[in-house]
This record gives C-alpha cells, sequence and structure tokens, in this order.
C-alpha cells in the first residue's frame, strides 16, 4: 500500500493499541493518546485515532469499540505528558501527542476473532464503519484485496499481516491459516500488475524451511498467477487445508 492509496478525498483512521484503563480514562477526558517517537509506525498522520482494546477490558476486550477525530500532533517528553511519574525510565524519552476530540462508539464492535498481537492499523472511515472484524480494516494492494474477498466469499478464515519474529528480524505472513493439524502461510511473492498498476513486494522474506521448522506449511503465489488463476489458486489452498481436517476454531494462534 502506498500513501496515494489513502488519499485525502477518504478520510484516513489510524487504529491503535489501548491496553490500560487509565489512558483510556486519559482519552475520554483528557482528549489525548501517546506513541513513542521511536516507535511510530511510518503512517502515524490520520483523520480519526480508532482503539483497539486489550483484555484489560472485560467484555469490551480484544476488539475496537471507539473512535475520535484527531485534533493536532506534538512532539513532547513523557515527563510533560505524565508529570506525575517524573522518574519514570523513559521520562525524558519523546512522545506523539495525539490530541483528540469526543469519543464515539462505533454502531459494532470489530473484533479479532483470533488472539494475536496488534499494534497499529492504518485503514480508512470507511473500512472501519463497514468492518465485520479486525481483518476488515487491513488496506492491502489489489491482489491481497481480490484473494481477501475470496476467502470472505468461501468461508476461509485467514489473518491477515500475522507478525512473526525471527532472532532480530520482523516477518509479516499475508495470509495465515489456522487448521486442526496445523498452519498455512500463504505469501503472496514478486511483481504484480493490476490495472496497468504495477507493484512490487519489498516485505522482507523468511524461508519456508525456517516457517516448516515452525510448524508452518507454505504456499506461495506469484501475484501474476493469482490475478489470472485465482481459482486454481483457491483450489491449492482449500486442499491444504483439507489436508490438516479443516480450520480450527480456537482463538490462539
Amino acid at each position: 500500500m502506498t500513501e496515494n492509496d489513502l488519499t485525502r478525498e477518504e478520510p484516513r483512521v489510524l487504529v491503535a493499541v489501548m491496553n490500560n484503563h487509565r489512558d483510556f480514562r486519559i482519552a475520554g477526558e483528557e482528549g489525548w493518546y501517546r506513541v513513542p517517537y521511536e516507535r511510530a509506525p511510518s503512517r502515524l498522520g490520520a483523520d480519526f485515532l480508532a482503539l483497539y482494546q486489550t483484555k484489560a477490558f472485560g467484555e469490551e476486550r480484544w476488539a475496537v469499540n471507539y473512535y475520535a477525530p484527531i485534533r493536532r500532533y506534538h512532539i513532547v517528553s513523557r515527563r510533560s505528558l505524565l508529570p506525575d511519574e517524573p522518574d519514570h525510565p523513559r521520562a525524558d524519552h519523546l512522545y506523539y501527542k495525539i490530541e483528540i476530540g469526543a469519543l464515539h462508539r462505533l454502531p459494532r464492535p470489530i473484533p479479532s476473532r483470533r488472539l494475536r498481537r496488534i499494534t497499529f492499523i492504518p485503514t480508512t472511515l470507511d473500512r472501519l464503519l463497514r468492518a465485520q472484524e479486525i481483518n476488515d480494516l487491513w488496506f492491502g494492494d489489489a491482489v491481497e484485496e481480490k484473494l481477501w474477498q475470496a476467502f470472505k466469499e468461501n468461508g476461509i478464515s485467514a489473518e491477515r499481516y500475522y507478525p512473526l519474529k525471527e532472532e532480530e528480524e520482523a516477518y509479516q505472513i499475508d495470509f495465515a491459516l489456522f487448521c486442526k493439524d496445523g498452519r498455512i502461510a500463504v505469501i503472496l511473492e514478486g511483481q504484480t500488475s493490476v490495472d496497468n498498476v504495477s507493484v512490487v513486494r519489498e516485505q522482507p522474506r523468511i524461508d519456508d524451511y525456517d516457517l516448516a521448522a515452525r510448524g508452518w506449511t507454505v504456499l506461495r503465489f506469484p501475484g501474476l498467477e493469482l490475478i489470472e488463476s485465482l481459482p486454481s489458486c483457491l483450489d491449492r489452498i482449500q486442499g491444504a487445508v483439507a489436508k490438516q481436517r479443516g480450520l480450527s476454531s480456537e482463538q490462539w494462534g
């Protein structure tokens, strides 16, 4: 996805993690949210902030329930944000202070079907308001979107951009399928061309051997193959799922 994919004509949303009640109170009553400067996503700028709530929030846990308009951004020290914690080890570290308007409850929660690590998700307001689950929020290139739509139409439950870490290198699996007898990594690769627009996939590559050692079955598809032969690609994926006794309904990945 490029910056041009999220145009100014379509309001942009940054989904961020909310993992404790104090920070939720600050967002609601004081109107701001903080992001460590060194860990900020590349696409931090947005028109709205949405909050993915973790296990601390009881019945609202593991879902996006609230969003708010973003007013402005500042870069400040943690000490100035939280002056009652002057001895905190990160007191002098820099943070983005995101000032927000009133929190609004979404028409319906956007749950995470599988418990997984989520940090930031750049999306659009239209996707936020239409999403039925977390994976609907991610905004991929046209090939990814085509496969995601095919998964939904065929009842194939998948996790998009599933994170993995190998030593110091971080990776993402384009689509992770969790089965009763194993896990399937569907990885799109190579150069694709959709509607005369070329897309080169540049994410770090993890070896099939390393994935297999972790218990993954790896299915790699060149983007052009998915464009030209989606039904046969889907048959191959469904065959791999059947060999592992179907998809699992367990929450943990």
